[in-house]
């Protein structure tokens, strides 16, 4: 594998928190992944999620998953259907599809409290993407390729 995983970085703006990971992904890996999310996230409230591609990240729909994690081991390691995760569980799929044929932004609300319905399919974008996520110490996001995945940074954001 040739995935290079950013640290995050953490900066306050506007007196809200903003984290940022990037992931350059290449041809010679299934799976893109996300170093876990920073101590500074407080995951009782609710934040938000913004993935922006720099390309397609694959020639067929790209589906994100969202993995817990419960111990400062957790880490995310392997390709295709070999990924796991160290002290951590892959616990679901946020979207269907980040974007396959050019370069692109989503945002989620990602919510331990969320009083509706999870959005997870790109046919139901309209009303915003949205997932109840349970309350873990960490988490980590892999964008989960059906085939090899394009050249690409994708890069994360957490606002909170």
């Amino acid at each position: 594998m040739a995935l290079t995983q950013g640290a995050w970085s953490v900066t306050t703006v506007n007196k809200l928190m903003v984290a940022t990971c990037s992931v350059v992904q290449t041809t010679a890996e299934n799976d893109a992944y996300t170093l876990k999310t920073p101590k500074e996230l407080d995951p009782t409230k609710p934040w938000m999620l913004i993935i922006s591609t720099s390309a397609a990240t694959d020639a067929v729909a790209v589906p994100l998953d969202i993995w817990c994690g419960y111990a400062d081991t957790f880490v995310l390691a392997g390709d295709g259907a070999n990924v796991a995760a160290t002290a951590g569980v892959n616990f679901k799929q946020l979207t269907d599809d980040i974007g396959y044929s050019a370069a692109t932004v989503s945002c989620f609300i990602l919510d331990p409290e969320l009083p509706v319905a999870d959005v997870v399919t790109i046919a139901a974008i309209a009303s915003g993407y949205k997932a109840k996520i349970p309350v873990a110490p960490y988490y980590a996001f892999n964008l989960d390729g059906a085939s090899t995945l394009l050249v690409a940074t994708v890069t994360y954001y957490i606002i909170q």
